[in-house]
């Protein structure tokens, strides 16, 4: 089925005569009848009943059709001039926010790599920081989207959330501390251990589910709240407790470290004002969907 042939079956229908059809469209009468004769060859039904002389009439499927490929007409016309319009009023710029501590910088280069191959003129800019002023600088407009776990959100009010991707929830802690050398950890290793983790003002929501998660195990922790990921970075190589974070934090791949997977998920989210029009927003963050799809988690030793 070619468009060519949706074309000339539609004006067919309209003018009910082949001979008209062929005048309307400067082509050839036998051109159009082999052009209708191969689409209702495809679909398997006649559209046109042929008996009349000098005039043709739709068949049941032929009216059938001819409201479905009408609508797909006027669907594909839409969608060219929306192209059109982006392709000529698309902001090319695109102002992103990371959480601090995250390293994705492999996804987000095959990100740019396709947005880039849409919008060659496109700019895509990525700025690191604590959760609390990323929201507070969508609101304020200063930037068009972030990415964050959804534990990291609190008030949902006036953002659009995408869920992109489900990443492991893991337990990291000094290699050697609970078990010596490179012998594997288990849940109960855990038991009393020193929990370190974010403040609430940081993330309100995140570290009060790595709690849950050891409750659920029946695991007692004790938290301890640091200022910043540098800090339980910090207290993790002096040995001073274990935290739980996703495979993409910075400190992932630190041979230093090694993590239990505690099977649970962490969802990741692109989030941006309701109010932002930037187009390149739901670009980016299908982009990104499809490369954390692609490679779930780092590859880690």
């Amino acid at each position: 089925m070619t468009s060519l042939q949706i074309h000339y079956f539609l004006t067919a229908a309209d003018c009910l005569s082949f001979s008209q059809t062929s005048e309307k469209l400067y082509v050839s009468q036998p051109a159009v009848s082999r052009q209708i004769k191969l689409l209702e060859q495809e679909l398997g039904c006649q559209l046109f009943d042929r008996t009349r002389k000098n005039a043709i009439r739709l068949t049941p499927a032929g009216i059938v059709f001819q409201d479905a490929f009408s609508q797909m007409q006027a669907l594909y016309t839409r969608a060219a001039e929306t192209a059109q319009d982006l392709s000529t009023h698309c902001p090319m710029q695109l102002k992103i926010g990371i959480g601090s501590g995250w390293d994705m910088s492999t996804a987000l280069l095959q990100v740019k790599r396709q947005v880039t191959q849409h919008y060659p003129q496109a700019e895509l800019l990525f700025e690191s920081q604590d959760f609390r002023e990323l929201r507070h600088r969508i609101r304020s407009g200063e930037l068009d989207a972030m990415l964050c776990t959804k534990t990291s959100l609190m008030d949902f009010d006036g953002l659009e959330v995408q869920k992109i991707a489900n990443l492991e929830s893991r337990a990291y802690v000094r290699r050697g501390l609970l078990r010596p050398g490179n012998e594997p950890i288990i849940a109960a290793d855990f038991q009393g251990q020193t929990l370190l983790m974010l403040s609430q003002e940081e993330s309100p929501m995140a570290m009060e589910l790595a709690l849950l998660q050891f409750q659920a195990r029946q695991i007692t922790v004790v938290p301890k709240y640091l200022p910043n990921r540098d800090s339980i970075l910090q207290a993790l190589l002096l040995g001073e407790g274990v935290t739980v974070f996703d495979p993409y934090m910075r400190f992932a791949n630190d041979p230093r470290l090694t993590w239990f997977n505690l099977e649970d998920d962490i969802p990741v989210c692109v989030v941006w004002s309701k109010h932002n029009p930037n187009p390149l927003i739901h670009l980016f963050a299908d982009s990104m969907e499809r490369a954390l799809q692609e490679k779930a988690s780092p590859s880690l030793s």
